[in-house]
């Protein structure tokens, strides 16, 4: 296994020998042979249920759905002010997303309503006519890389059009997107969060005091608010959005994509019974949770026998949590006929912290299963190339090849 640092961190005196597991949230072993989430499984799900190691200067780690949910329900002791793993990657501090309550509630309601249920409605319909113009586009092809022609462009065009940005920059934004949320350098995330920031400056400035609906005029015109602080909060905010919305659904939607074009019989199910799909979106919501963030511990704190110690930091594994046996029959099965409900898993989070966005991220699986699954021939993988996955912070398919009759 290759190290995503050159240097073990030595173990704590604190932490039990037999809780110490030499895992690496980058590179788990036989991640090229398995796949993420089953090589994750494989060396974290026979072990303890909460594991330290050495890696990216040495972490816990919980490995269970219930611990999952209570580091995420208790920000009090588990804060999220400090979220990346090593923590030195996180070269600024995203508003709300590192603000524990009360002062989080703040900066969440400038965001919340551009993701009202009415807003949702709306922004539904405007995938939907999105998605099927660019089925139609790709159909004539009888191939794709998913990514680029669809993956990386229905839900990021979504996104720039609820925050006013040109959609002709679309390839360009991905880009620094993805140097913020896959780089594990810390001299290229700094410079990709150089590039965002000075461009978000400029918006911001432009957009102060406009009476537009789009989310970064919101969040410009929260310096006109008594409980401003600084440009700091502003430019925090507007950063922590961009980056958001260019890579979580796409990678979503490369999973769901990977498992359709494996499984031809689940495919033509979807076409077949298109009444089934509300509830097969939350089935593959559950089955492919993404984020893998961590928490820094504000006290000592002991839970199921381990001892925490104030300022370490542990890792929370959305994508280990969906996939627990403990919970789930049969996890890594996509059961289509599985009764799954929004509460039941973690993959959005739990808390004050959870991911505002997962209403539009629903509505744009469902438009997804309905228009892209609905519309085109049997898809499948592509025998002649290759398929790069990757694991970290956010899990995806960086190319994802498909061909269809």
């Amino acid at each position: 296994m290759t190290n995503a640092i050159p240097q073990l961190t030595p173990k704590p005196d604190h932490v039990p020998e037999h809780l110490v597991v030499d895992f690496d949230y980058v590179r788990p072993e036989n991640l090229k042979e398995l796949g993420v989430y089953r090589a994750v499984k494989r060396q974290l799900h026979s072990g303890p249920d909460i594991i330290w190691t050495p890696r990216h200067g040495g972490h816990w780690m919980v490995t269970r759905a219930e611990d999952v949910r209570f580091v995420q329900e208790n920000y009090a002791i588990f804060s999220h002010e400090e979220f990346m793993i090593p923590r030195q990657l996180m070269v600024r501090k995203p508003i709300p997303l590192a603000v524990d309550p009360p002062n989080h509630a703040r900066y969440r309601a400038v965001i919340n309503p551009a993701f009202t249920p009415k807003a949702v409605a709306r922004m539904r319909e405007d995938a939907r006519a999105l998605t099927i113009e660019l089925a139609e586009k790709m159909l004539p092809n009888g191939q794709c890389e998913f990514l680029a022609e669809f993956g990386r462009v229905m839900p990021v065009t979504m996104f720039l059009r609820m925050v006013d940005l040109p959609l002709d920059r679309r390839e360009e934004f991905v880009e620094w997107g993805i140097a913020i949320i896959s780089s594990y350098d810390l001299q290229s995330r700094i410079e990709a969060n150089q590039r965002i920031n000075d461009y978000l400056q400029i918006v911001l400035d432009e957009r102060e005091g406009g009476e537009g609906d789009d989310l970064l005029t919101r969040v410009a015109n929260w310096r006109r608010n008594p409980r401003f602080e600084s440009d700091e909060e502003t430019l925090s905010m507007a950063s922590l959005l961009f980056v958001g919305g260019l890579d979580t659904v796409a990678a979503s939607l490369s999973y769901i994509t990977h498992y359709l074009a494996t499984h031809p019989e689940k495919q033509q199910r979807l076409r077949d019974e298109p009444e089934i799909i509300g509830r097969v979106s939350e089935e593959f919501i559950r089955r492919f949770g993404l984020s893998n963030t961590g928490r820094i511990l504000t006290q000592d704190f002991e839970y199921k026998g381990v001892l925490f110690k104030k300022d370490e930091m542990i890792m929370v594994p959305n994508n280990l949590s969906g996939i627990d046996e403990r919970v789930w029959d049969d996890p890594l099965e996509v059961d289509f006929d599985r009764e799954v409900k929004p509460g039941d898993h973690n993959t959005f989070g739990n808390g004050p912290h959870k991911c505002v966005g997962a209403p539009l991220a629903r509505a744009e699986i469902q438009v997804f299963l309905e228009e892209f699954v609905g519309r085109m021939p049997m898809f499948r993988l592509d025998p002649d190339r290759t398929h790069v996955e990757h694991c970290g912070s956010v899990p995806g398919f960086d190319e994802l090849y498909l061909r269809w009759d």
